[in-house]
C-alpha cells in the first residue's frame, strides 16, 4: 500500500509538471527512477510508434532518442555545475516524454488511418504540433528549475534538445525515398 501511495504521489507530481505546477525537485531522489522511466519510455514509444515507423528503425530510433536525452541533460547539468540534479531532472524529462508519447498515441492512430479524411488528418497534424510545442514548453520548465535560469534560456535548451534529436534521427534513420 505504501509503494502504491508513493507511486501515485509521483504520478500526481508528473501530471502537475505537465501543467507547469511542479518541478523536477518535487520528484523523489531515487537512482532507480530514471532507469525505470527509461524502460517505460522505450515501452511507450514502441506501443505508440509501431504504426508510424519502419519496424527495423523503431527500437534504434527510441534508443537513440533516449541516449540523446540522457547525454544532453548530463552535459548541460555538468557544464553549469548542477550534476547533483541529474537523477531528478532525468526522471522528470523521461516522465513527461512518456506522458507526451501517450497523448500522441490517438493522434498517430488517426493520422495513419487510411480511411480517415484528409481534413481529419490535417486537424490531427495540427494537434500533434500543439502537443510537440507543449512538450517543448514543459521540458523548458524542467530545465528552468533544474538549472535555475530564465525561461527564455530554458526554452533555447529545450528547442536545442528537440532539434538535436530530429537531426540525429534523420541522419541515422533517413526516410526511404519514394519511387
Amino acid at each position: 500500500l505504501v509503494l502504491y501511495l508513493v507511486e501515485m504521489s509521483v504520478l500526481q507530481k508528473i501530471l502537475a509538471m505537465l501543467l507547469l505546477k511542479s518541478a523536477p525537485q518535487d520528484l523523489p531522489y531515487s537512482p532507480q527512477l530514471p532507469l525505470q522511466m527509461a524502460l517505460l519510455y522505450v515501452f511507450s514509444g514502441v506501443v505508440v510508434l509501431q504504426t508510424t515507423l519502419n519496424p527495423d528503425d523503431l527500437l534504434g530510433g527510441l534508443l537513440l532518442s533516449l541516449a540523446i536525452q540522457f547525454l544532453f541533460t548530463y552535459i548541460i547539468l555538468g557544464a553549469l555545475d548542477k550534476s547533483a540534479r541529474f537523477v531528478q531532472t532525468m526522471s522528470a524529462i523521461l516522465a513527461v516524454s512518456i506522458m507526451f508519447n501517450l497523448l500522441s498515441w490517438p493522434v498517430f492512430i488517426m493520422i495513419t488511418d487510411s480511411t480517415a479524411s484528409d481534413a481529419l488528418k490535417s486537424t490531427m497534424s495540427l494537434l500533434f504540433l500543439f502537443i510537440m510545442s507543449w512538450e517543448v514548453l514543459v521540458k523548458a520548465h524542467i530545465f528552468r528549475h533544474a538549472l535555475e535560469m530564465k525561461m527564455f534560456s530554458a526554452l533555447a535548451l529545450s528547442f536545442s534538445l528537440l532539434f538535436i534529436s530530429i537531426a540525429l534521427s534523420q541522419m541515422l534513420f533517413p526516410a526511404e525515398s519514394a519511387g
